[in-house]
């Protein structure tokens, strides 16, 4: 069976997975808002502002030597195992709901 390469592939723009980027993109905004709904209360100085910059440059870069290095999609499977998946797989029946709890959810 032929296989397409171009089609497997994830799409990739600056050298880098798009779900990575949009990530990447949205922590700089939520960072950025965070800090400006912070300096109305409170005096933020400059430094952390290019603290803030700097290690989104540093993420950039990281994520695009992963991506050189063909560690796909480390980034969504982080935030999937941390976030996402079950801490413990149940094998064969699963076990009676407890109190009021969905049989389905095996988060713990």
């Amino acid at each position: 069976m032929r296989s397409y390469k171009s089609i497997e592939r994830p799409a990739q723009v600056l050298g880098m997975n798009l779900q990575d980027l949009g990530l990447l993109v949205g922590l700089f905004i939520g960072s950025v808002l965070l800090l400006g709904f912070l300096g109305m209360a409170v005096k933020i100085p400059r430094l952390v502002y290019l603290l803030v910059i700097l290690s989104e440059i540093g993420l950039l870069l990281g994520l695009r030597y992963l991506t050189r290095t063909q560690a796909p999609g480390f980034l969504m499977a982080w935030l999937s195992y941390t976030f996402i998946q079950p801490r413990r797989l149940a094998v064969g029946l699963l076990p009676p709901p407890a109190h009021g709890k969905n049989p389905q959810d095996n988060r713990v």
